[in-house]
């Protein structure tokens, strides 16, 4: 059975990890952005402003976890898994402008 602590460090790392390659990647997006059409860049920064609301939402999540109780923090993993997905598709449907 996953204990807070196991799943908040896995999550944490996974969330970093996501926003480490998700910076790195950013990059080259935008770099591409700058030579696309505008009505493409236009869609591009609107799926970067979205996908920094759900990683911000992501974070507070982790944040719940981290200070909920040992009896509490299991109501919050859904949310938090939730807020997972949510920001692993926003990523995806930013990537696919440029594929």
């Amino acid at each position: 059975m996953e204990t807070k602590d196991s799943y908040t460090k896995k999550m944490k790392a996974k969330f970093d990890d996501l926003n480490y390659k998700w910076n790195v990647e950013r990059n080259k997006l935008e770099a591409k952005a700058q030579h696309a059409k505008v009505e493409v860049k236009k869609k591009f920064e609107e799926q970067l402003k979205t996908l920094q609301e759900k990683r911000e939402k992501m974070s507070q999540k982790l944040d719940q976890v981290d200070t909920a109780s040992e009896d509490a923090w299991k109501d919050i993993k859904e949310g938090v898994d939730n807020a997972w997905k949510s920001l692993n598709e926003a990523i995806k449907k930013a990537r696919s402008h440029f594929d």
